[in-house]
């Protein structure tokens, strides 16, 4: 099996809000961002009309196949919107390194060793081994390689720093929760 391309993420910049769901699927579907739901795939779309005017694509020739292949498992981008988790959680992925402390900016080195004693955990904290402070996961610096949420949307199959979403699509977002947003990048 070929390895994943990559994703895309889009969260909130609060990893403890949880937008509405229904309203987020809502104004991406009303904007085009996002088609109709793929058969078998429960949280997954296929790729909406206005889905490559609501990302900014960098490079010169950036091809994204959005519809299915008839070779099955061949990739295409598509989105996914999976459920809200309870708390906060971490998606990150083999191209995740070491977040560094926004105090100090020392790297913590052990994150994949703790990782799971964050799980559903929403006061969840790290003390750094180098400074001594001592905040939640969600708070250190993961540099756009992973990060935590509670609701996510997943654009599938764009390579890390393929694409960035557009002030537009922010700001969709952001009016359907009342939330801002950030993106990151996680590869599987």
């Amino acid at each position: 099996m070929p390895n994943h391309t990559g994703r895309l993420v889009l969260s909130t910049v609060d990893a403890l809000d949880s937008p509405d769901q229904a309203l987020v699927t809502g104004i991406l579907a009303r904007e085009g961002f996002i088609g109709a739901p793929l058969r078998g795939h429960g949280d997954a779309y296929a790729a909406g009309p206005e889905l490559l005017s609501l990302l900014a694509f960098t490079g010169c020739a950036v091809a994204v196949p959005v519809l299915p292949d008839a070779q099955p498992g061949a990739a295409f981008c598509h989105v996914r919107i999976p459920a809200p988790s309870p708390a906060p959680r971490l998606l990150a992925g083999r191209n995740t390194r070491p977040p560094r402390c926004p105090g100090c900016r020392a790297r913590l080195a052990d994150w994949r060793e703790r990782a799971p004693d964050w799980i559903g955990r929403p006061r969840a904290r790290i003390t750094c081994p180098a400074c001594g402070e001592t905040r939640p996961p969600w708070h250190w610096d993961w540099k756009k390689q992973g990060g935590f949420g509670r609701l996510f949307v997943l654009v599938e199959e764009i390579f890390p720093d393929e694409a960035v979403p557009t002030p537009h699509l922010l700001d969709l977002l952001t009016e359907a929760s009342g939330s801002g947003w950030r993106h990151f990048y996680v590869q599987d």
